[in-house]
């Protein structure tokens, strides 16, 4: 391991901590506090130096890592300036370290039980990524593709169809089946290659090990400000860690949708702090994640559209939300009518809804008709050894927690978002021609594992006032059920 590969992990530790410091509030436990902002700081700050590559570093991607590393300095600079006049201004109040620990020795020992299983878990299947170059087949020859060629050419040339490329035999672009595939990921893979000094595949594919521990610190420190108690927020933790097949895409790294269910789940992370506290920071933090989605795989797209729905639905008063979404219906209803529309949609292009098909310019014409493929997609779900008893225990949570639904304001919100999300899962699955993807179980589980993160962030919502140490305060009640809703 080289000095720059070593900074290649600890320089997004340094300016996404500072980043996620500065959107925090400017009091709280330290212990809490320290795993939202190194957790989701070091997530933070690998996207932030994947676009710094890539802005930098088109014309010399072979030394990427030393023309992005001083902006991301500088950036952290920047972050930690203000952190520094906050921690000087509110003293030792600012960085309490109580009520992190579980209240007796049982719990404590079941605590630390829980966390020494997290660690071996990722332990393991980290080291198995490190063992082996890029293995699964998408992986080689879709999202490694583009880095390795770009570092070994030493500049990212145009990748363009098959058609285009044939044209112009003499410009500098390339081709291959992904070509119009988004290319955050690349950069953060020659961010990593880059830094090691030649393309180490290993050593790129441990980051994927980095990404999930990363989540997993900071949905513990968001769960304990959320009021969980230090066991059941551990206890989320594992369960999420242990999932059989997000380890599988650490232990096989290489895919992009662990990417995405990170981002998208810390997206989701911060978007609870300020449904239930109204931080405004953590609104923009949720906004600035949410954005990199359609840059990391064209999915994205659709969640950062659903995600920006939710939350401008939120922003409305209660009067008006119904009549919104009742308004939103019947404009979609009467553009069918008249033989469809067309919407222009981050990352995917311009996208035509008619009745019967569903065009997106930048890549294919699906058909709309009934695919019956709901055996595969519960033997997916329920049967095969992908999710343990995920599916099983979810819809129990929601039914015995229904209640909290009702009271609770950013339980709707983050349940309607994940609402949201199955049904584009469904419509994707039983109504297009993707429904193959779902008969020979390839795809369809990788999709869902972009969602998993945040259903645990919505289930850890339910939970709130359950098996906890404290109740809420009355003040966050509030928040939760009023604030909102006035």
């Amino acid at each position: 391991m080289t000095s720059g590969y070593l900074m290649a992990w600890l320089l997004p530790l340094f300016a996404g901590t500072g980043v996620c410091w500065l959107a925090a509030p400017a009091r709280g436990h330290l212990s809490v506090r320290l795993a939202v902002s190194m957790g989701g700081g070091w997530i933070v700050g690998v996207l932030m130096a994947a676009w710094l590559a890539r802005w930098t570093a088109r014309t010399d991607t072979a030394h990427a890592f030393a023309h992005a590393a001083p902006w991301l300095v500088a950036l952290g600079i920047l972050a930690w300036a203000p952190n520094a006049v906050r921690l000087w201004r509110y003293g030792r109040s600012a960085v309490s370290g109580e009520g992190n620990r579980p209240s007796t020795r049982i719990a404590r020992g079941f605590w630390w039980l829980l966390l020494a299983l997290i660690v071996s878990r990722l332990l393991l299947v980290g080291d198995e990524a490190a063992l082996r170059p890029v293995f699964p087949w998408d992986a080689w020859s879709t999202w490694a593709l583009k880095p390795k060629a770009w570092l070994l050419l030493g500049q990212a040339d145009t990748y363009v169809p098959m058609s285009d490329w044939l044209s112009d035999p003499q410009a500098p672009m390339r081709t291959t089946g992904a070509w119009n595939y988004p290319e955050l990921l690349a950069w953060v893979q020659i961010w990593f290659a880059s830094s090691a000094g030649d393309w180490n595949e290993p050593l790129v594919d441990v980051a994927w090990c980095g990404a999930l521990a990363a989540f997993a610190l900071a949905a513990y420190g968001y769960w304990r400000s959320l009021e969980l108690s230090a066991g059941l927020a551990m206890g989320l933790v594992y369960a999420l860690v242990s999932l059989p097949l997000i380890d599988a895409h650490i232990a096989l790294a290489g895919y992009a949708d662990l990417w995405i269910a990170v981002t998208l789940g810390l997206a989701m992370l911060a978007w609870s702090r300020w449904l239930i506290h109204r931080e405004e920071r953590q609104w923009g933090l949720a906004v600035a994640l949410a954005l990199c989605l359609p840059a990391i795989k064209l999915e994205g797209a659709i969640w950062l559209l659903e995600f920006l729905a939710m939350l401008m639905l939120d922003l409305l008063p209660a009067r008006w939300r119904w009549r919104v979404v009742g308004g939103m219906v019947v404009v979609v209803l009467i553009g069918l009518s008249f033989g469809g529309f067309s919407l222009p949609i981050p990352g995917l292009g311009w996208t035509r809804l008619a009745w019967g098909s569903l065009t997106i310019s930048s890549s294919a014409i699906y058909h709309l008709a009934w695919h019956p493929v709901g055996e595969a997609m519960l033997a997916s779900l329920f049967t095969l050894p992908n999710w343990h008893l995920l599916w099983y225990v979810f819809p129990v949570l929601v039914a015995v927690r229904w209640r909290v639904l009702l009271h609770d304001h950013a339980a709707r919100m983050l349940g309607g978002l994940v609402f949201l999300q199955f049904v584009f899962l469904f419509v994707l699955f039983f109504l297009t021609d993707a429904a193959m993807w779902a008969e020979d179980f390839t795809s369809a589980n990788r999709l869902i594992l972009h969602i998993v993160p945040s259903v645990f962030v919505f289930s850890a919502v339910l939970m709130r006032g359950a098996l906890a140490d404290t109740q809420p305060t009355q003040a966050a009640q509030g928040q939760t059920t009023g604030v909102a809703d006035q």
